[in-house]
């Protein structure tokens, strides 16, 4: 297989690390050049560095996903930089693991502000970029999760806030089609993270186990009786963002291993 992104600009967001950092590499083995943002400053410039090893441009750009200032600072960089973005992957993430009636209302705020207000401020940005400079075939990706489908016991916020990248992602979906601009979602299952490995650590202790037997509990719920790897995720969001995705647009595509099957 060729590559499938010769020449086109990506941003990615969460790019320090998991699967952000996995899409970010893969996007630069097919020919882009990577946009990375994310709060974490050492992470950031290792994922850069990979970046530019396999021969593609990297800029990274330090910013706090919860902050609208921050970002929008963020992509007034990236315009002042390049005249035109291609593809926009929205991989910045948080979870709390907390039951509904414990959770603080600034951490509620924290995580939609991460989880979604920040995939609609990008979207805002990067759309009326694509239309602007006429970009052919724009791309917009966002990782959501199989807990917007099905909830989860002390993962409330998670859910809530992933739910409503689904939605959004159908609004985009049919709001940016006359432009040829694509909007879709990846909805992963387990995947072999830190960020999944911090909720082994949180959240048996509220199902009464240790990390390990939650860990073990929630793989043997999988017909495939492992997690994801977060290339295999890449893989398919390289997909979603090639020319090869033309006609897909407004879906959120679960891929949990058969665990989640809406």
């Amino acid at each position: 297989m060729g590559k499938l992104l010769q020449g086109k600009l990506c941003i990615v967001t969460g790019a320090a690390r998991g699967m952000g950092k996995a899409l970010a590499l893969k996007y630069a083995e097919h020919g882009a050049d990577v946009v990375l943002m994310d709060i974490n400053k050492e992470g950031l410039e290792k994922a850069a560095i990979e970046v530019e090893a396999l021969g593609a441009h990297a800029l990274p750009i330090v910013v706090n996903m919860a902050s609208s200032k921050e970002i929008n600072e963020a992509m007034d960089k990236v315009e002042a930089k390049f005249e035109k973005i291609d593809i926009l992957a929205n991989c910045a993430g948080i979870s709390t693991s907390r039951l509904i009636l414990d959770v603080e209302e600034e951490e509620w705020d924290r995580v939609f502000n991460i989880n979604l207000k920040s995939i609609y401020l990008m979207c805002r940005r990067t759309a009326k970029n694509m239309i602007k400079n006429k970009v052919k075939n724009g791309k917009i990706v966002s990782i959501s999760s199989q807990a917007s489908k099905i909830g989860e016991l002390g993962n409330g916020a998670y859910c809530a806030s992933k739910a409503g990248v689904n939605l959004l992602t159908q609004v985009l979906g049919l709001e940016l089609a006359e432009y040829g601009i694509t909007v879709n979602a990846v909805c992963p299952g387990y995947v072999n993270t830190e960020m999944m490995q911090s909720v082994f650590e949180k959240r048996g202790p509220i199902e009464g186990m240790t990390p390990k037997e939650y860990e073990e509990l929630l793989t043997s719920y999988v017909p495939m009786k492992r997690m994801a790897e977060p290339e295999e995720i890449a893989e398919f969001m390289l997909f979603l963002s090639s020319e090869k995705a033309n006609y897909i647009t407004g879906i959120s595509h679960t891929i949990a291993g058969g665990k989640t099957l809406i």
